[in-house]
């Protein structure tokens, strides 16, 4: 696990992956600070780690797709994975560290605006912290669904949009919840409430307000658990094939 933890950042690194990726997020959530935190002269920063900061995830995640498993099938390369004496399960889970560890570089780069509103204003620490936190466990579930997508196709453009289209789709479950809710029967009303509760991005909420809770927190766990196994069981298929 540790030896592909070390492959992936080398890969990141050397083809300037990671380098584009923080341009990009640097970019684009300081442009989202500026609009939304400074212009509206608030130290609240919640709302920027959601639904702005969010925008800026899916586009650094759904980049960070094209280089899990697509683009080894693409070069050739997964022949090595499948025939190396580390199991899938390692190999999976190096590549999800890998993903994390470029995910939480650019998470970092939210402290500098920290140091800003701490500079002119009074931030809440804990809510901060609360929102860092909440930030890097939706990451770990943005990343599996992204490693889950990528081993479905050898096409690094298609595993990018495929990632970004599963993201819209869970932020647009509210949505479809309300119109369910709507016309669905009482005894049927579960439906649409047990539907809102896949939408990882509502579970940030009590993180944006500065409340780390133990049921966000396994929520996130448990959904990143769920599609990391995924991905291992869509591999050994592939590997018996």
């Amino acid at each position: 696990m540790i030896s592909v933890w070390k492959r992936e950042l080398i890969g990141f690194f050397k083809n300037s992956t990671a380098y584009l990726l923080l341009a990009i997020y640097a970019f684009l959530s300081a442009l989202f600070f500026c609009l939304f935190v400074m212009l509206n002269n608030t130290s609240y920063l919640g709302n920027f780690f959601g639904l702005w900061l969010f925008i800026v995830e899916i586009i650094v995640v759904s980049i960070l797709s094209m280089r899990f498993f697509s683009e080894e099938k693409k070069n050739k390369t997964d022949q090595l994975i499948f025939t190396s004496p580390v199991s899938l399960s390692a190999v999976v889970m190096g590549k999800f560290l890998g993903g994390m560890t470029v995910f939480t570089a650019c998470t970092m780069i939210n402290l500098v605006y920290v140091f800003i509103i701490d500079l002119f204003g009074t931030p809440d620490a804990g809510t901060n912290l609360a929102n860092f936190v909440g930030t890097l466990l939706l990451g770990s579930c943005m990343i599996s669904i992204a490693l889950f997508v990528s081993c479905l196709t050898e096409n690094s453009v298609v595993a990018a949009g495929g990632t970004a289209a599963a993201f819209l789709l869970l932020m647009l479950v509210d949505f479809v919840a309300s119109f369910l809710r709507a016309l669905l029967p009482q005894w049927l009303q579960w439906l649409p409430e047990i539907l809102q509760k896949l939408n990882v991005f509502i579970w940030y909420d009590d993180f944006a307000g500065g409340i780390i809770t133990l049921k966000s927190v396994v929520f996130y766990l448990t959904f990143t658990a769920i599609f990391l196994f995924l991905t291992v069981r869509v591999l050994e298929r592939r590997r018996w094939r």
